[in-house]
């Protein structure tokens, strides 16, 4: 048989091969993607629970919406004081639920290497952790990264919240990529944009898998 006519019926055997793997096949083959997931506005819904904590606390009643930008301030409150100083508390740290889809996604997800990603501060490491145990049992990778050091997380893929943070991760390596949960507070102006071919833009968890899976068979 003619070189070019075995190498034709080889590629289209292939493509049908590919065509024809199940869900668990093609799963097995993204194993190698490392994912770093933040935890506040990714896998923590922190700004709700802040949020009915300043009214309790101030008698100011704002909502998701009004928080526009990530130091967003308004009354004299300061929505990044607010937090610290919240996050001191152990049992405010207990009670911060989980953002809608997170879990189930997490689940899935944890089949994978996930290390958790996070700028809390050290002295709310031990009731943070206990929050994960009790939402996200299979989460047991912790990584400590303060603002301006994420482009250290060793990972192909960050999740966070943040713009900032996103771009100083793909900046640091073009083959990285990031997923930006996106909030009101996400964007702040840090030329996200220019990193268009490296940035997911995402508001559920149901789109961050899709772009999980994006991601993955770029790389096969």
């Amino acid at each position: 048989m003619p070189f070019e006519k075995r190498f034709i019926m080889q590629y289209r055997l292939d493509s049908f091969k590919k065509r024809a793997k199940g869900p668990k096949e093609q799963f097995q083959e993204r194993r190698g993607l490392k994912i770093a997931v933040d935890i506040d506005g990714v896998l923590a819904d922190q700004v709700s629970a802040v949020l009915q904590e300043i009214e309790k606390d101030y008698g100011r009643k704002y909502c998701k919406s009004d928080i526009n930008r990530a130091h967003w301030s308004a009354d004299g409150i300061e929505i990044w004081a607010e937090i610290s100083r919240l996050l001191a508390d152990p049992e405010y740290v207990m009670r911060v639920p989980p953002i809608e889809g997170s879990q189930k996604a997490i689940k899935q997800l944890c089949k994978q290497d996930v290390i958790v990603v996070t700028a809390r501060r050290p002295n709310t490491e031990e009731a943070t952790r206990r929050w994960l145990r009790e939402h996200f049992p299979c989460l047991t990778q912790y990584y400590h990264a303060r603002t301006g050091t994420k482009h250290n997380i060793p990972s192909d893929v960050l999740i966070d919240d943040l713009d900032m943070n996103i771009v100083e991760f793909v900046r640091s390596d073009p083959d990285r990529r990031g997923i930006l949960f996106q909030h009101p507070w996400s964007l702040n102006g840090t030329g996200i944009e220019d990193y268009g071919d490296q940035v997911y833009y995402c508001s559920q968890w149901r789109s961050v898998m899709k772009a999980i899976d994006d991601i993955a068979g770029d790389r096969n």
